[in-house]
C-alpha cells in the first residue's frame, strides 16, 4: 500500500471539511494511505512539513488567508533549505492569471482552482497522488491541474 502525506493550509472551515472528506473518500475506496495534516491558517505548517520531510507528500496552499497568504507560506517552503524540493499546489477559488503567474513565478508545482463538486475534487487529489515528483516537469502551459 502507497502511503502519502497531504499537508493542507486554509482558513475556510467548509472548504478544510470538503477536503478531509475527500481524502477519507480515497482512503476508503483505493489502495493509497492518505495521511491528511490540516493547519488552519497555516500555522505550524513549516514544521510539520519538516518533520515529515522524509516520507512521500504534497502541500496544498490557500492563496487568501487573513495572516499569511499563500503566497507568503510558497516563499518561506521554498527559502527553506529543509523544504524547498517539497510540491507545493496551490489550491484557490481565484482563476485570476496574476495569481497564477505568480504562484508559478515563487515556485509552486500547480495551481488548481477549488472544484465545487466533489467527484471533481476526489479526482485532482488523486491525480496530484500519483504524480511522480521525482520526474516531474512543469511549465506555464501545463501548470493549472483545474481550471
Amino acid at each position: 500500500m502507497n502511503e502519502i502525506n497531504i499537508f493542507y493550509a486554509d482558513d475556510d472551515e467548509d472548504d478544510l471539511m470538503f477536503f478531509n472528506d475527500a481524502v477519507d473518500s480515497i482512503s476508503k475506496t483505493s489502495n493509497q494511505s492518505v495521511k491528511l495534516h490540516i493547519h488552519k491558517n497555516g500555522e505550524n505548517l513549516l514544521n510539520s512539513i519538516k518533520e515529515n520531510k522524509s516520507k512521500k507528500g504534497v502541500v496544498f496552499l490557500d492563496l487568501n488567508m487573513p495572516r499569511k497568504s499563500g503566497f507568503d507560506f510558497l516563499q518561506e517552503i521554498r527559502n527553506e533549505a529543509s523544504t524547498n524540493q517539497f510540491p507545493v499546489i496551490i489550491y484557490s477559488t481565484s482563476s485570476n492569471k496574476l495569481d497564477i503567474e505568480k504562484s508559478h513565478s515563487l515556485g509552486a508545482n500547480y495551481y488548481a482552482v477549488k472544484p465545487y463538486n466533489f467527484n471533481d475534487l476526489i479526482k485532482m487529489i488523486k491525480d496530484v497522488i500519483d504524480i511522480n515528483w521525482e520526474d516531474n516537469k512543469v511549465d506555464l502551459d501545463n501548470f493549472i491541474l483545474i481550471k
